[in-house]
Order: structure tokens, then C-alpha cells, then sequence
């Protein structure tokens, strides 16, 4: 009987220094450590602990700093907490007195185990005694199939395991209008993912079949054309070859634009021509005009920015300009 554990908010819950600590003895052990950086794995540690521990903010007009857990959204957090969740996993199999698990698969914060059957419900309290800042929730399989992430893992008679897609109850299939405003590769993806999740995760040609078929029906009964549909799903070398001048890779920039329909097809268009790719981004959101969790810093006290100082005596059109 397959058990899978959840771990509930992971990056908030991992304290800093358990991460540098499970960071520091990778450091250690690996050998080619000196091939990479003159650095040693003490000061790599020290500029680690800035990172994860200087995460201040602002919130009615006072700073505030995170004391616990890694800041969402910063591109150290990842690395620490895979390399903590792996340190927690060794410690608590390691120190487990029964059988430990036959199986196990953990893609970061799901954890996938086949323990033996009167270990089953041991290994829950040990793993929350080894730590108290994850405590992971347990799911138990039903019909030996528990869900991971967004696949139905399940055990053969002969011991293989075989993938589906899994979708929550609560999943209702609901895809963006086609008439909203978001650029048509965006709309197109509504179909184009789905294929490729399934190509990428099930195993069997039964469920794959099945899965082939979803991404066709789904975006139709919210209003999305067949033949818009077609096009997303038909192989890329079977599309038309580009109008425009394809980019050397090698050479050329990226840029980042507001979308703005109609608009920005066009701006893509022409710098097509000159070696530059464009990539779009809503100008206006609704999280942006609702959702203000924190302050936003005043211009006049932002640093790495180029400012412009008029000047205040009367008749005097004189600017300063300084970085």
C-alpha cells in the first residue's frame, strides 16, 4: 500500500540556519568543490545566510524582517529547501527503528513511500518527531493508487509502476474565454499543455488515448474554436513555415513588452527584422490594482536609479539629473 506526505507551505516553514546547515555538509562532501569557486564552504555559507535572512519589507508605513522560513519568490530558496528536504528524508529513514519504506520517490515537497504494512503507521509519528517545522500530512492510497503531484501513480502485480494525469474533485475544466485579452500563443496553450502533460506523464497508451482527447473537448465547451483547437494540437512540423525572418539565437536580444492587442503583434513584427525576440506581459492585472500585501517603496528613497531635480527658485526651468 502505497503512502504519500505532503508537506503544507514548505518554503515558509524550513528555518534558515537548518538550511545553511543542510547546505554547508553538501559543501563539504563534495570534493570538486575547489575546481568551481576559490571560495570555501564556510564563506559560501556566510553569503547564503545574508540571503536567506535579509528578506525586509514594508507594511503600513514600518519594516518589518522574516524571521522564520525562506522568502517566496527569491531564486536561493529553491536550491536550500530541496537540499533540506533531502537531509530531513536521510535523517528520519535512517533513524527509523522498523523497516524503512521499499520505495520511495520525492519531487520536492511530495513524498511518495511503499512502507511495509505494520510500519505504516509508525512512520508518520517518526518523521514528525525527527522535525518539527515540516510535519508533513499523510494521504493513503485508495485502490493502490496514490496521487503525487498531478499523476496517479499505481502499482502493477509485477511490480512496475504505471502514470496517469489526476485531476482534484474540485477540478471543473473552466479555461480562459477565447475573446479575452491575452496574446494567441497564451490561448493556444490552453490545448497545447494538456498534450504535452499527457505525452510527459502516462505511461500507458489506454490513458495516454484518453488524454489526447481531453484537451479537444475541454477549451471547446468554454467557447474555443475546433479549428483554433487543431492548430494548437497539430505537430509543429506540420505548421506553415514563418512569414518573418526566424532569429539567429546566437546573436540575438530579448526584450519584455507590455501587451496591448493588436499593438504589440506588430511591434514584435518589426523587431523580428532586427535580431530581437519580444516577450509579452500584461500591463494591468487584477492582482496588481487589488492585492497589495506590501508597501510600495517611495521614489525618492529607491537606490540604483536615475533621478531628475528641478529647480525650485521661481522662473527657473533648470533640471539636475544624477544617479
Amino acid at each position: 500500500q502505497g503512502t504519500s506526505y505532503d508537506v503544507c507551505s514548505l518554503f515558509t516553514c524550513i528555518p534558515p540556519k537548518g538550511a545553511v546547515a543542510a547546505v554547508k555538509e553538501f559543501l563539504d562532501a563534495d570534493n570538486t568543490l575547489g575546481e568551481r569557486t576559490s571560495l570555501s564552504s564556510e564563506q559560501i555559507c556566510q553569503l547564503l545566510e545574508l540571503c536567506l535572512e535579509c528578506t525586509y519589507f514594508t507594511y503600513n508605513g514600518q519594516f518589518y524582517q522574516q524571521l522564520h522560513g525562506c522568502a517566496m519568490g527569491s531564486p536561493v530558496s529553491p536550491i536550500v529547501v530541496n537540499l533540506y528536504m533531502e537531509t530531513f528524508e536521510k535523517k528520519a529513514l535512517s533513524t527509523f527503528p522498523d523497516t524503512p519504506p521499499s520505495k520511495r520517490l520525492r519531487p520536492a515537497d511530495d513524498t511518495r513511500r511503499k512502507p511495509q504494512r505494520r510500519a505504516t503507521e509508525k512512520l508518520p509519528d517518526h518523521i514528525n518527531n525527527v522535525d518539527s517545522n515540516t510535519q508533513p500530512t499523510q494521504e493513503t492510497s485508495h485502490d493502490n493508487s496514490p496521487p503525487l503531484l498531478d499523476s496517479n501513480v499505481t502499482a502493477q502485480e509485477d511490480g512496475r509502476l504505471n502514470a496517469d494525469v489526476h485531476r482534484k474533485p474540485t477540478h471543473t475544466d473552466q479555461h480562459p474565454d477565447p475573446n479575452s485579452h491575452h496574446p494567441l500563443e497564451q490561448k493556444l496553450g490552453v490545448a497545447r499543455t494538456p498534450l504535452h502533460r499527457a505525452n510527459t506523464t502516462t505511461t500507458s497508451e489506454e490513458a495516454k488515448s484518453k488524454e489526447h482527447n481531453h484537451p479537444k473537448n475541454a477549451p471547446n465547451r468554454c467557447g474555443h474554436r475546433t479549428r483554433t483547437l487543431n492548430k494548437a494540437l497539430r505537430p509543429s512540423d506540420h505548421s506553415k513555415k514563418p512569414r518573418d525572418k526566424p532569429l539567429d539565437k546566437r546573436k540575438a536580444t530579448n526584450i519584455t513588452i507590455p501587451y496591448i492587442e493588436g499593438v504589440s503583434e506588430k511591434l514584435r513584427r518589426i523587431l523580428q527584422g532586427f535580431n530581437i525576440g519580444t516577450n509579452f506581459k500584461p500591463y494591468s492585472t487584477l492582482r496588481q490594482n487589488l492585492v497589495h500585501p506590501k508597501d510600495r517603496v517611495q521614489k525618492a528613497i529607491k537606490s540604483e536609479v536615475i533621478y531628475r531635480l528641478k529647480c525650485e527658485e521661481p522662473n527657473c526651468n533648470d533640471t539636475y539629473i544624477g544617479e
